[in-house]
């Protein structure tokens, strides 16, 4: 059975920038993945981690990261988890190298809940490849990808995987006119070529001496009107606050968009 994915198939914490880059890239492989099994099919959740950095201490290793799976999963929900790291199957040990982190406990030094799987994995061409096969099925949709290494924690990124379902958020789009001021000052300058002397007709020959006069050199000014082309160009940062909700009545019957909120 097929259905719509409405989540991201990858996220690229490359891209995001603190004091040093995280530069990992995680992407649900969807041809192992079995996100909507069938008769006698478990459900499964594959995802691929790729180091794409540089060799740079602006870079960091990867040391651990949490799957942000929903809250209510368990130990016993879970059938089996396969790790396999730059081609080598590794040895999974629950409450060691895999664990699940929640709220009420989370994982240090993150702060993040979530399911943790502790395999450090190398920062240039390091690849990782895990699998997560439920005992049940659960909702596909976005669950936060929360990554550390060097001491340095990236989190916010949202990739496909088991959550707890729930509808989903209606969408809108805002467009706000603003008018944009920066102050442009222009200091004006003239670089003078290289000059040259240009005879005016043939030399006059003298006998005697007519040179007279005191002064050994000529002043004059050039004025020449400018015309300052300056390219600016204009944007915006965009920040959302929190989110607020207003609660209305609760029925067992479909909501009506026709009344007013």
């Amino acid at each position: 059975m097929s259905e719509q994915i409405t989540c991201a198939n990858s996220v690229d914490y490359s891209k995001v920038e603190g004091n040093r880059v995280l530069p990992f890239v995680f992407t649900l492989n969807m041809e192992k993945s079995v996100l909507y099994p069938g008769t006698g099919e478990k459900q499964k959740f594959c995802y691929d981690v790729e180091g794409v950095g540089q060799d740079t201490s602006r870079y960091a290793d990867l040391s651990h990261f949490l799957l942000g799976i929903c809250e209510t999963i368990t130990r016993a929900d879970i059938s089996e988890i396969t790790v396999v790291v730059d081609g080598v199957p590794q040895i999974v040990v629950w409450g060691d190298n895999v664990e699940i982190k929640t709220e009420e406990k989370p994982d240090n030094p993150t702060g993040c809940a979530g399911l943790k799987f502790d395999f450090p994995l190398d920062k240039v061409d390091g690849i990782m490849q895990v699998c997560i096969t439920m005992n049940r099925i659960y909702a596909v949709g976005a669950v936060n990808v929360c990554v550390f290494g060097g001491n340095t924690t990236a989190t916010g990124l949202s990739i496909c995987g088991p959550s707890c379902g729930g509808s989903m958020p209606c969408e809108t789009t805002f467009f706000q006119n603003e008018t944009v001021c920066v102050p442009v000052t222009v200091t004006p300058f003239a670089t003078p070529g290289e000059a040259k002397a240009n005879c005016c007709g043939s030399p006059v020959v003298t006998a005697d001496n007519p040179c007279t006069g005191t002064q050994k050199s000529c002043s004059f000014t050039i004025r020449q009107r400018l015309c300052i082309e300056i390219p600016i160009a204009f944007g915006a940062v965009i920040e959302t606050g929190s989110a607020v909700v207003q609660c209305g009545n609760v029925s067992e019957t479909e909501c009506d968009c026709s009344v007013s909120a």
